[in-house]
């Protein structure tokens, strides 16, 4: 959705079949990276999913040169609690991340909308954070929040270069 190139990552409606790092230069300036998730966690076996958490972990606390996390939480379901953990865990390892709420477009027949599901995810974030990090709606179907996330992510990479760091 961000770079608007269907072909770039393959995408599944198995959660899951990412298992590897895949980096995705952009304009020839900075990459994109994007990681096995929670649906690699949950079809891998117990000791490649111990694997996958120590890694991932790792990747995230020790890179020096990332800037950014973009954290992918279905907007179209309740608050699960892998994702605030997940959000706990960035923050308290200080590693600067963003929330990017996916298939806002998309309600669960029997379910919350979209916007009530992301107002409870954030006000179970508000019982322990002072502030929220930055928190973008977005729909791949509808371009929904492209221009936001791009326009942050502009900003983060105008302001690492006037720090003197990489983007990556």
């Amino acid at each position: 959705m961000l770079t608007q190139n269907s072909k770039l990552a393959k995408v599944s409606k198995e959660p899951g079949m990412t298992k590897t790092i895949n980096h995705f230069l952009v304009n020839d300036s900075w990459y994109l990276v994007d990681l096995p998730g929670y649906g690699y966690a949950k079809t891998a076996g117990k000791s490649d999913r111990a694997s996958w958490l120590t890694f991932t972990k790792e990747y995230f606390a020790k890179r020096q040169a990332l800037v950014c996390v973009l954290l992918l939480v279905d907007g179209s379901i309740p608050p699960q609690q892998v994702d605030l953990d997940c959000a706990n865990w960035l923050a308290e390892a200080q590693v600067p991340f963003a929330i990017a709420f996916t298939k806002c477009d998309a309600r669960k027949k029997s379910g919350p909308t979209p916007a009530a599901n992301i107002k409870a995810f954030k006000a179970e974030l508000l019982k322990d954070y002072e502030q929220l990090p930055a928190c973008f709606e977005t729909s791949a179907q509808l371009g929904q929040g492209r221009a936001e996330v791009l326009g942050y992510l502009a900003s983060l990479r105008q302001l690492e270069a006037v720090e003197g760091g990489d983007f990556l």
